[in-house]
């Protein structure tokens, strides 16, 4: 970044600029403020100008992995980095990487330099089932928070002065919200989305002046579906910032019918960084961020694959992500106009089934990776609903693990699952030899025979 900032001192002024309007913006850090004025700036430059810090963070990256991962050295092997200075190249000379390579050659893909106290712990959802586990570099979490924010600027979100209501993670046991004062948010319990607590969740968005409202699509759905039902006058905020799953047409319309006056969003990312998009104001088509990673998308399957351009602790290169985007636009947006491609104007990896519970409704795929996140001796997971009251947990156990090891790992999920499901719900075990995948080699880990946007029983959908 130092690098950048002296090729580009514009950014290095803005960031200084934009610390001076806010007294509270220590707190965000200076990495934070150096992204978010390198973003604020990009987004008016050429395409040209933009591909040119693209493959110059690439080649950067590829020279340090080169000299410092086992695994990328080899693979790295006669590649011309410094000849790299297009996507037909890079596809050309540099292989792609999939979930299950990097799993199993994670001790050869991280660095040599590697050190726990320089390093970010990180893992995925485990929406497949079984989490992988890596680390970013330090500082991530202050340019991921600043890449964010770029986004959610579209609709007036302002890092340092904007307060949130978050709908997303789980509050403390029985707990109808937690509050973070140091990030100006107010986490509210998605498990307790019911008329019957509109009241105490409206004084707190009030007190608090939440203005923002973020996660869940589906959470988002069950409080406008509640507020519709009740009648109940709940505050308009100023923003939906959808975010973790798919959104759904049926989502965004019951949202707009509860909350008229407020805009929806919505942002797609994953935990490895190596995708980041979002709407813009004019569209609800997703615009990939050239300056956060570099984007593909395979022409025949639509599966998105993305490097990321700043972790060398244990890299991302050309990383196959298995989730699929159903249509795709290369040229900038004419409707906002910023050079940012590809476009995403469909998302189709992440369409999960739902799971029903008698005791809870409808629960959503992104809170059920919960139980998900540490499994070792499992190495795949598939949850199969066709009753209200059953439902079966189809899993592969991982080559040379033992029994037990898979059978308390087992007991975990199980367990995780009575405290989302509630306890009417009967869980069946079948080990199976495997579990069938789709075009893009990506699996549905939830399989429900039933319609999670049906009346039946409580109609909730957590």
């Amino acid at each position: 970044m130092r690098d950048f900032l002296k090729q580009y001192p514009r950014v290095e002024q803005l960031a200084r600029q934009l610390m001076a309007l806010y007294p509270a913006s220590p707190r965000l850090g200076s990495g934070f403020w150096q992204h978010y004025a390198l973003l604020q700036e990009s987004e008016a430059w050429s395409e040209a100008q933009l591909r040119e810090f693209q493959f110059d963070k690439l080649r950067t990256l590829l020279r340090r992995l080169a000299a410092t991962s086992p695994f990328y050295a080899r693979r790295l092997a006669g590649v011309p980095i410094e000849q790299l200075d297009t996507l037909a190249k890079f596809q050309s000379l540099v292989p792609s990487l999939t979930r299950q390579e990097f799993a199993a050659n994670y001790a050869e893909i991280r660095s040599r330099d590697f050190n726990p106290r320089q390093a970010v712990a990180c893992s995925t959802s485990g929406t497949t089932g079984n989490a992988l586990q890596f680390h970013h570099p330090r500082g991530y979490r202050q340019r991921e928070w600043a890449a964010i924010c770029h986004q959610w600027r579209r609709v007036g979100y302002d890092p340092v002065r904007s307060h949130r209501a978050e709908f997303r993670a789980l509050t403390r046991a029985g707990a109808l919200y937690d509050e973070f004062p140091e990030q100006r948010m107010v986490r509210f319990s998605i498990l307790d989305l019911r008329a019957e607590n509109l009241p105490r969740m409206a004084d707190m968005v009030t007190s608090r002046g939440l203005r923002f409202f973020h996660g869940y699509p589906s959470a988002m759905y069950l409080l406008a579906r509640e507020v519709v039902r009740s009648g109940f006058r709940f505050p308009q905020p100023q923003a939906f910032l959808l975010a973790s799953e798919v959104v759904y047409d049926f989502q965004l319309e019951q949202i707009q019918a509860a909350f008229p006056e407020s805009r929806l969003f919505a942002h797609y990312g994953c935990a490895e960084a190596t995708v980041l998009s979002a709407w813009c104001e004019h569209r609800r088509v997703y615009h990939v961020l050239p300056q956060y990673a570099l984007t593909e998308v395979d022409a025949t399957t639509g599966e998105i694959s993305g490097t990321n351009l700043y972790n060398d602790l244990n890299g991302f290169v050309r990383y196959r992500m298995t989730d699929a985007a159903g249509g795709v636009e290369n040229t900038p947006c004419p409707a906002c106009h910023r050079p940012y491609t590809p476009i995403l104007t469909r998302l189709d990896g992440r369409q999960e089934d739902y799971l029903y519970s008698r005791d809870r409704g409808w629960i959503a795929p992104a809170i059920v990776t919960y139980p998900l996140k540490h499994l070792h001796a499992i190495q795949e997971l598939q949850f199969l609903q066709e009753n209200p009251d059953t439902i079966t947990i189809n899993y592969v156990v991982r080559p040379g693990a033992t029994r037990e090891a898979a059978a308390h790992e087992l007991q975990e999920v199980e367990g995780g699952l009575y405290k989302l499901l509630g306890t009417r719900t009967r869980l069946v075990a079948r080990p199976v030899d495997d579990i069938p995948r789709g075009a893009t080699g990506k699996y549905k880990w939830i399989v429900s025979r039933l319609d999670p946007r049906s009346a039946e029983a409580s109609g909730q959908c957590h």
